[in-house]
């Protein structure tokens, strides 16, 4: 069998040769070659760790290395070893080299043994600072951009918007592991009773004070999946940014709510859930290949109310027969409000998005608005923290649909979760600010 960094390794690169997220990545090769602990965690160490501080490990790789053209497969294993002598105190400095010794042997061409050997010694006896990163006065969105690992586009939108102290924060966030959140299924148990199985099952687990239905998971004796309570359909993973969604817009039992762009389901079968499982979900979405994954978890969670069908939100009036009394249109977008929990995110996002999605953002929003009653409810929400995605396509929806106006979120709806609502009525959590991912919402009526 491989070892567990030659596996981190060919995850790398099928990311790097692919639009595939990592956490799907990791978690099939992790069921396929059956790995449990501690390989399974050291695994996923390896993985997310090298992702998320790419930035800062080329930048020494750059340092280091006079040759412009180094083979993709030595990057890997260069950042793979930089990655353990900077961050993983627990990996002896030898381990670390040796190991990528050996994966350069069998992944590189004659002579790249040597140079891996060379440069991770190298590194490992060099203070950190001798690397040549910007001082933060003399150039604040490099340095913030190496010394945080971000691209340097990002920084820069960040820093004109929130200033560089604030900039700092939001970055040092994105870097930190996100916090582990679960839903509590109310059709199946109490959360207080759902505490108790975990704990039953090992798990150590406490309520959150944000949100009636949400526990924090901070140690688990093994997968998700594999838990009792998980299989029974007690509980669903979801951070409580998403989670807040369905409680903004507020279904009722009884009523036709439409999820515009519902895949994988975790928005609609909440929503089924506050709706005591009574009424009408209408479950969209263009991709067919992720419509099965609704029907799943509806099944797992004992819930029967919803309905999935392909279809492309731009055009959502053809597909209905009757108005819905409430439509949530949650987005494709950037995802630069959940960057610390989709690693690979912020080295695939490129400065031209933000002129493309805005389009697509603004399509499915007026597509999906046709599909409501009058005194309806159309929510749109996002999980990205960008202008463009949120309160401009917001502005020029409301400009060319006179009929809807914002339906302020007052802040007495959000009293667990302080200071999340702007003048205007709009919702925006951050990272840095709230422990929660970064999401946007407006709800119109």
């Amino acid at each position: 069998m491989r070892s567990v960094r030659e596996i981190a390794l060919r995850i790398l690169l099928e990311l790097d040769a692919g639009s595939e997220r990592a956490r799907n990545i990791l978690d099939k090769t992790i069921r396929d070659l059956g790995l449990v602990n501690p390989d399974k965690s050291f695994l996923t160490e390896l993985v997310y760790g090298t992702i998320r501080w790419r930035g800062r490990l080329d930048w020494i790789i750059r340092h280091l290395v006079r040759s412009k053209r180094i083979q993709p497969e030595i990057v890997e294993i260069l950042r793979l070893g930089l990655y353990q002598l900077l961050f993983l105190s627990g990996v002896p400095d030898h381990a670390a080299v040796n190991e990528s010794v050996e994966l350069a042997k069998k992944y590189g061409h004659k002579g790249a043994s040597r140079l891996v050997n060379a440069v991770l010694r190298r590194a490992s006896t060099f203070p950190e600072g001798n690397f040549g990163i910007p001082d933060i006065n003399a150039d604040p969105v490099r340095h913030i951009a190496v010394r945080y690992s971000h691209p340097e586009f990002m920084v820069k939108r960040w820093i004109e918007r929130y200033g560089i102290d604030e900039t700092v924060r939001l970055c040092s966030a994105n870097n930190l592991r996100a916090p582990l959140y679960i839903r509590t299924n109310a059709l199946k148990a109490s959360r207080d009773r759902l505490i108790q199985s975990l704990e039953e099952e090992g798990v150590t687990a406490a309520a959150s004070r944000n949100l009636p239905e949400s526990i924090e998971i901070t140690s688990l004796p093994l997968s998700i999946s594999e838990l009792s309570s998980y299989k029974q359909g007690m509980f669903t993973v979801q951070d409580e940014g998403a989670t807040l969604i369905s409680h903004i817009l507020d279904p009722q039992a009884g009523e036709t709510i439409i999820d515009a762009c519902a895949a994988p389901g975790g928005k609609a079968t909440h929503i089924a859930e506050l709706m005591q499982n009574r009424g009408r979900v209408l479950a969209f979405d263009i991709n067919a290949h992720r419509l099965p994954m609704v029907a799943e978890s509806c099944r797992r969670l004992g819930i029967t109310i919803v309905e999935t069908i392909e279809a492309d939100a731009r055009k959502l009036d053809k597909y209905i027969s009757e108005k819905a009394d409430r439509v949530l249109v949650d987005v494709p977008c950037t995802g630069l409000g959940v960057l610390r929990r989709r690693v690979e995110a912020r080295w695939r996002r490129t400065p031209d998005q933000f002129e493309t999605l805005p389009e697509l953002q603004y399509a499915i929003l007026s597509g999906a608005a046709q599909c409501v009653k009058t005194g309806g409810v159309l929510l749109y929400c996002t999980c990205t923290i960008e202008p463009e995605e949120n309160q401009q396509v917001v502005a020029r929806f409301l400009n060319t649909h006179p009929q809807f106006q914002i339906h302020n979120v007052l802040p007495e709806e959000l009293k667990q979760v302080k200071n999340l609502v702007s003048a205007e009525g709009y919702v925006q959590t951050y990272p840095h600010l709230h422990n929660i991912d970064g999401f946007f919402a407006v709800r119109m009526q």
